[in-house]
């Protein structure tokens, strides 16, 4: 064997050799290149749900206001809980005080009064019930809270009839009143 023979032996062996390395090398590095291509990708898809994220959370920041003011609205307040207060009869001789609280309930709910009349004639003197008609106008939801603060008073026996009519101003509320009273008092 010559020299020159072994020379081209070892420089075929090492070109092998260092095409395997040189292919190996490659290999190496388009999978690391493959991994960080695939991260930065996985990571911009990531960082677009983050902002799109963000976005919702920006947007249900400015609408929490009024979703709370929502709530608000929407609980009961103690104020609509429907009163139930002891039952007494009214003396008989402050039946004229009768209009002037009932009307005084309807201002204070926005209704007007037409006509708020105590029915003397119907005047039961075994049950001591009274009937008091009743005219109002206003909307639907004012007459709603009419009717709430009606049952807040003491010796209101029950709403015997409600008619209601719709007018162009808005609506007109009928009540058939019956008032408790006592007849024992002179």
């Amino acid at each position: 064997m010559d020299l020159k023979e072994l020379i081209k032996k070892f420089i075929s062996l090492l070109g092998r050799k260092l095409i395997y390395l040189l292919m190996f090398a490659v290999g190496i590095l388009l999978f690391i290149g493959i991994g960080i291509y695939s991260s930065k990708k996985f990571s911009e898809i990531k960082d677009r749900e983050i902002k799109a994220i963000c976005c919702q959370i920006e947007g249900q920041k400015v609408v929490l206001p009024l979703y709370h003011e929502l709530l608000k609205r929407l609980q009961v307040k103690s104020s609509e809980v429907l009163p139930f207060p002891d039952k007494i009869r009214l003396p008989k001789d402050k039946i004229e005080e009768i209009p002037t609280i009932f009307e005084g309930i309807a201002e204070k709910c926005n209704l007007e009064s037409v006509s708020i009349i105590p029915d003397v004639m119907s005047l039961d003197h075994t049950s001591g019930l009274l009937v008091v008609n009743t005219f109002v106008k206003g909307s639907f939801f004012d007459f709603r809270k009419f009717l709430v603060n009606l049952g807040g008073i003491p010796y209101l026996e029950h709403i015997e009839k409600i008619d209601i009519k719709r007018t162009m101003e808005g609506r007109e509320f009928k009540l058939k009143i019956l008032v408790a009273l006592s007849l024992n008092q002179k």
